[in-house]
């Protein structure tokens, strides 16, 4: 039987038995080193599993010397870049957990303000409603919404007043930025 030491050597010249020897000598072993560290044993065995895959690859360029060391040294490395792996993925579902929070709750409070918004334009009058919409919604000037409507500018320009001293009153808790906005989608919508 082969020593351990010679083991490299022979998996160097890709002697798979020497490495499947390799594999059944330290797996088990490795398994459990890595599992000191991460303490969950099916990452232990993926990481296991990829110092052997990583040997077999580099077969070429294998150090001469017992392979203990070097596979332990290996397992350690691969779980140290393992947990510093976990922790970024964390830290970041964390920050995106968090940021979808905020999303959520902006939306569902925009969405609460557009239905007062939409509300608030409901208790006008229908006439007042009309002018209004023509006027802030669909952008028609005074004289375009007087002569579709057959009324008297004026009579629009008050109209116009009314709805907006209405809203101002019964929205004053909303941001007035926000309240020209949210027109601005409710126009979309209409």
């Amino acid at each position: 039987m082969k020593t351990e030491k010679n083991l490299f050597e022979l998996i160097r010249n890709s002697n798979e038995q020497a490495f499947e020897i390799l594999f059944r000598l330290h797996f088990e072993s490795l398994v459990n080193f890595c599992n000191k560290f991460l303490q969950d044993k099916d990452a232990s065995k993926g990481i296991t599993q990829q110092v052997f895959i990583s040997i077999w690859e580099k077969r070429n360029t294998l150090p001469i010397q017992s392979p203990a060391p070097y596979l332990y040294k290996s397992a350690k490395n691969k779980c140290l870049n393992y947990i510093r792996h976990q922790e970024v993925k964390n830290n970041y579902e964390s920050i995106h957990k968090y940021e979808d929070i905020y999303y959520e709750f902006e939306v569902d409070e925009r969405n609460d303000q557009l239905i007062q918004i939409q509300q608030s334009i409901d208790k006008l009058s229908p006439e007042c409603k009309r002018i209004f919409i023509m006027s802030r919604m669909n952008g028609l000037s005074h004289k375009e919404i007087s002569e579709e409507l057959g009324l008297a500018i004026k009579t629009i320009k008050n109209q116009i007043g009314k709805a907006l001293k209405h809203l101002r009153n019964d929205l004053s808790h909303l941001n007035i930025t926000l309240i020209i906005c949210a027109l601005q989608i409710i126009e979309k919508n209409l």
